[in-house]
């Protein structure tokens, strides 16, 4: 069977959606699909990649997996978030364009779109050519209960032919846009624990030894809580370091961080290496401040048996529990408060360690494939 898996980011470009699309797709050649990546180069981070890329089969992809970045703007999309109706145009007209050719080119049976902006344009192109059409969410959107953009998701929600949604909560509130119930199905990442495992000797590693590792993985923005995350590093035990994983636009911000004693900015590492830092850690702290649709780097960090302190909303309170981790409400006071218990109480986040590995093995496994797979064949 033929996919095409149409998204506004794929790695290079750098974050947990990118991350679970290239699991999706390698997993998929495994399985014998053979895949085309409809997306842009990447518009968030400077690195680039080639526009026309083959993967042929190997002794793992036994599929052949065809990707087409779309040359755009970069740098543009964090400056427009504030304009809703600009950035869905910065971010549709190029794939609106070219994805006609591409289906007329290699006549997929499904279109798999990630997203509103890659949802919409799937549903009206599909529709046309008479193609399958799958839309993931991969956020909480918080719809409006009426206006012109609730009229405006209804209709690309009605007519796809399913939505996989991340998370119950995500399935809530489309359901309450009125969409049938029968074509909502609830899917969830899933880690590659080959790559994703507890390293061993990793401080001494990284030349950190016995200190105390608080780590944050993910983009430098507002809505992930940075800035309440560097204003606790102020005030907390300075025995506990914080590493400080990702790019951004506030990465300036860490960089003039004036408590390097107590801040290691990292920047970005490659996947391969991720694992290196979530084993030296003692704690991850995932600071959300919006409604985070998952969590990724939390099923991440669970694979590697390191816990989780994490915001008590969204997505994330479907991603764990309290058996492996910690729910609080974000203000610097309380990340402070949880950080210096953690620092404090080792046997007990030693344990919280041991069943996190447990956890992440029996729920975010490769079999999470399937939910995913049932929808390209209903």
């Amino acid at each position: 069977m033929k996919i095409l898996q149409l998204t506004c980011h794929y790695l290079p470009n750098i974050g947990g959606v990118e991350t679970h699309l290239n699991d999706l797709v390698n997993e998929l050649s495994i399985r014998r699909y053979e895949v085309i990546v409809l997306t842009y180069q990447p518009l968030t981070t400077l690195t680039s990649a080639k526009v026309w890329q083959v993967i042929k089969s190997d002794d793992n992809l036994r599929g052949r997996i065809s990707i087409l970045r779309i040359p755009w703007i970069k740098g543009y999309f964090y400056s427009l978030i504030q304009y809703p109706f600009i950035e869905f145009l910065y971010l549709s007209l190029p794939l609106f364009i070219v994805l006609p050719f591409i289906i007329l080119i290699s006549n997929p049976k499904v279109i798999h779109a990630h997203g509103l902006v890659a949802g919409f344009i799937g549903v009206f192109w599909g529709k046309i050519f008479h193609k399958r059409i799958i839309i993931s969410t991969h956020s909480i959107y918080n719809f409006p209960k009426k206006g012109l953009y609730t009229k405006f998701v209804s209709w690309v929600f009605k007519n796809s032919d399913a939505v996989l949604c991340l998370s119950n909560q995500s399935k809530d509130e489309i359901l309450r846009l009125g969409i049938s119930t029968v074509k909502l199905h609830v899917f969830t990442y899933w880690i590659n624990q080959s790559l994703f495992h507890k390293i061993a000797n990793a401080k001494e590693k990284l030349n950190y030894n016995d200190t105390f590792i608080v780590l944050f993985v993910g983009r430098l923005v507002k809505e992930k809580g940075i800035v309440p995350l560097l204003q606790a590093a102020k005030i907390w035990n300075s025995k506990i370091l914080l590493l400080i994983i990702g790019t951004g636009p506030l990465e300036d911000d860490v960089k003039r961080y004036e408590y390097k004693e107590r801040v290691n900015y990292i920047g970005k590492v490659s996947q391969e290496n991720l694992p290196l830092y979530y084993s030296a850690a003692d704690v991850l702290v995932v600071p959300s401040l919006h409604e985070e649709g998952f969590g990724r780097v939390i099923l991440e960090s669970f694979s590697c048996a390191t816990p989780v302190i994490a915001a008590k909303r969204g997505g994330i309170l479907e991603a764990m529990n309290q058996d492996v981790g910690y729910f609080i409400d974000i203000t610097p006071g309380n990340i402070r408060k949880t950080l210096e218990y953690c620092y404090t109480h080792r046997i007990e986040l030693e344990d919280k360690s041991k069943k996190a590995k447990l956890y992440a093995n029996k729920r975010y496994s490769k079999q999470n494939i399937e939910v995913i797979l049932n929808s390209y064949n209903e």
